[in-house]
């Protein structure tokens, strides 16, 4: 019973540690000063929300709240001394034109009054803050910067970050600088983060208009030059949006429509959005967000979600684009939040995996070894399970792409004779690596099925010649290659196939 509760608590562990992040939970981090911070008043209107609209706090302290834990995203957002601001109706908007699957969170860091050098991680500590922005600063831990960055990587544990907003400027008023500043920000955001700039935009938000009497209305002529210096940034316009009357701070319906607005760009940006296929992730995120069941573990996914299988075909360990529902070492396209130097790394990039690591399945698994009998990349010539030019079948490739006749771990398109065929749905199999994955022991399926039994030693065979070497094949039905092993000993994998194993 002991070791019972030791291999759960073992199971339990390995599965928080390695679980993938939620394709369908959108994250989008937003800094700047006090109008990101929020200076609205919040009306009863704005204390009800979607669940499927989260924040993640990066102070604590505020109405019991934990920095870096999940609650419903009810304002203020961005910290204690915050009010109702644009990030309020940017979620509100975003969960309301999504799919139902899908959950949108926010981390916010913002201080009333500062200037953009507060957010430059190598200028930060020499900047001089007025008496009142002390305790906001300090409620980030003396840097708002390095704090958006750890409330970042917190939140890509549980989902995948598409975007970064910001509105900042009316301290940096007449700054011609601005715009390579930000850029500064915005580029180390995405170094830090593991980010690519195509994948996540930066949307920027004009200040109050010289026409609406805004004080710093003629700092938007550079905002508005923002995508000359930043490709990828898009710039919120303010137009019509009333103040407060001090000429800085909008109200709190221009706040509403002033998120509506980021949020029409943003799904202007990202398109026609389906939710992404599942990953089972059982261990729900520390917090309150609530749990998506409107997924089933074997449903397809919806047509056009995920990228398609990345000939990964035959793997028995092969990882294609489109991830299979419930996969604690579940790799998506871009890795994000994964342990670095995880041996099982499968997405298209492997960041972090030891070279030559024999279960590498990236698309060029550079540095690997040749001859690697799970390796699954474009190139791996020698492998006994890839797409060699030719193998011991002797297909030559020229000839019969895809389908190398009498291979019984072919993997061709149609995989004719293959005893663990390939193909999209075959249900039940145990190493199928299709686009459903169904039945897969390792959790590509709805069900957990034991693995055949893969160590019996292989019977003897008298067909001399020189040993296989580690991994290489030692016997099997039809096989007339060396049965002994230079390293290790040669096991039974199944009727067609010994191994040479440790």
């Amino acid at each position: 019973m002991r070791s019972i509760t030791i291999a759960t608590i073992l199971a339990t562990t390995l599965l928080k540690t390695f679980a993938a992040p939620d394709p369908n939970f959108h994250i989008y981090l937003a800094f700047g000063q006090s109008n990101m911070e929020g200076q609205g008043a919040i009306e009863g209107q704005d204390k009800t929300v979607d669940k499927r609209f989260q924040m993640i706090s990066t102070v604590s302290g505020c109405n019991g709240h934990q920095a870096g834990q999940w609650y419903d995203a009810v304002p203020p957002l961005a910290n204690c001394d915050g009010k109702l601001g644009p990030v309020d109706y940017f979620g509100r908007a975003m969960v309301k034109a999504l799919p139902e699957q899908i959950k949108v969170g926010v981390a916010v860091v913002a201080i009333a009054g500062c200037s953009i050098q507060l957010f430059e991680k190598d200028k930060y500590q020499s900047y001089q803050a007025e008496s009142y922005m002390t305790g906001r600063i300090n409620a980030y831990g003396g840097n708002p910067y390095g704090r958006l960055v750890e409330i970042g990587k917190k939140a890509q544990e549980d989902g995948v970050i598409k975007g970064i907003l910001l509105h900042q400027g009316e301290t940096n008023t007449g700054d011609s600088s601005w715009p390579s500043r930000v850029k500064g920000i915005y580029e180390n955001l995405l170094k830090d983060l593991g980010l690519n700039a195509n994948d996540v935009p930066l949307l920027a938000g004009e200040v109050v208009q010289s026409s609406e009497g805004g004080q710093c209305g003629s700092m938007n002529s550079i905002i508005d030059s923002l995508p000359q210096t930043i490709p990828t940034a898009h710039v919120i316009s303010s137009q019509g949006l009333g103040q407060q009357g001090d000429g800085l701070h909008f109200t709190s319906a221009a706040y509403r429509t002033f998120g509506e607005r980021y949020a029409k760009e943003m799904l202007g940006l990202i398109g026609n959005v389906s939710s992404a296929p599942a990953n089972n992730n059982t261990n729900a995120p520390a917090g309150n967000i609530p749990a998506d069941n409107s997924q089933e573990t074997n449903t397809p996914a919806p047509e056009g979600n995920a990228p398609g299988q990345d000939n990964s075909q035959g793997n028995p360990w092969g990882q294609p684009q489109g991830q299979p529902q419930g996969n604690p070492w579940d790799q998506g396209n871009n890795n994000q939040g994964q342990p670095q130097g995880n041996p099982w790394d499968q997405g298209n990039n492997n960041q972090g995996q030891p070279q030559g690591n024999p279960w590498d399945q990236g698309n060029n698994n550079q540095g690997q070894q040749q001859g690697n009998p799970w390796d699954q990349g474009n190139n791996n010539q020698g492998n006994p399970w890839g797409q060699p030019q030719w193998n011991q079948w002797g297909q030559q490739q020229g000839q019969q792409q895809g389908q190398q006749q009498g291979n019984p771990w072919d993997q061709g398109n149609n995989n004719q004779g293959n005893p663990w065929g390939q193909g999209n749905n075959n249900q039940g199999n145990p190493w199928d690596q299709g686009n459903n994955n169904q039945g897969n022991p390792w959790g590509q399926g709805g069900f957990n099925w034991a693995a055949p039994a893969n160590n019996a030693a292989a019977p003897a065979a008298g067909n001399g010649g020189n040993c296989a070497s580690l991994w290489a094949q030692c016997g099997g039905q039809g096989f007339n290659g060396a049965s002994c092993c230079s390293e290790g000993t040669c096991k039974v994998v199944n009727e067609y196939f010994y191994q040479c194993q440790n």
